[in-house]
């Protein structure tokens, strides 16, 4: 059957990806190349689309561009699924023509299904990547504004770590993520925003377990 998924199932990584260059670019080293003194922390920029105000903003405004067509693909499953079920429980009834009729049916409408939410999937993923842009532009500014007036010289994503296991251990203390996330929004108010969602965070290394 067609494997659906909702949009921004589809696409978040993409925007969430884009932001983890900015978020593990250390400040620049002081003049005369000493080693600059200050704080290592972590952040989760996988959450940012759930609870960054103007970024879910526009994840839900493509969203609902594309809402119709999702619903139209989710309705073509149900009736795969239907249609699966039908072949096997009432197969063995059938006449070998009939039963390779439903069957060709079936595969018609599972290619034309899967192409469908293919182009679908990669329209909205365009989309998303467009429309997030500037907000994710102005984040990356806003938090090297953020980084440098805590003294921070080193800010690691916790959303890239757990991908590929490249950090042993952190501290819960070191995590900027809501402290960042209740400075941007103040920063930039979305006007009859909704609270965030309090998404569950993804996977990421928990503090003192090194991998293996």
């Amino acid at each position: 059957m067609v494997k659906m998924k909702f949009a921004a199932l589809a696409v978040i990584l993409t925007a969430a990806s884009a932001l983890s260059a900015s978020a593990q670019t250390p400040a620049q080293p002081a003049a005369g190349g000493g080693v600059p003194d200050g704080k290592v922390a972590v952040i989760n920029t996988n959450i940012f689309p759930a609870q960054i105000a103007e970024l879910r903003q526009k994840y839900e405004q493509v969203q609902n561009q594309y809402k119709d067509r999702y619903q139209r693909l989710q309705t073509l499953d149900d009736e795969l699924k239907q249609m699966e079920n039908d072949i096997r429980t009432k197969g063995p009834s059938l006449t070998q023509e009939k039963l390779q009729e439903m069957q060709s049916t079936y595969e018609d409408k599972k290619r034309k299904g899967s192409r469908d939410f293919e182009d679908l999937k990669a329209e909205t993923e365009r989309a998303i990547d467009s429309a997030t842009k500037p907000v994710r532009e102005k984040m990356s500014q806003f938090l090297q504004n953020y980084a440098g007036q805590r003294n921070i010289v080193v800010l690691l994503n916790l959303a890239g770590a757990a991908q590929t296991g490249s950090l042993a251990y952190w501290s819960p203390a070191t995590d900027i993520t809501q402290d960042f996330i209740t400075e941007y929004n103040r920063a930039n108010p979305v006007a009859g925003a909704a609270p965030a969602t309090g998404a569950a965070k993804p996977a990421a290394p928990k503090p003192g377990a090194a991998k293996p």
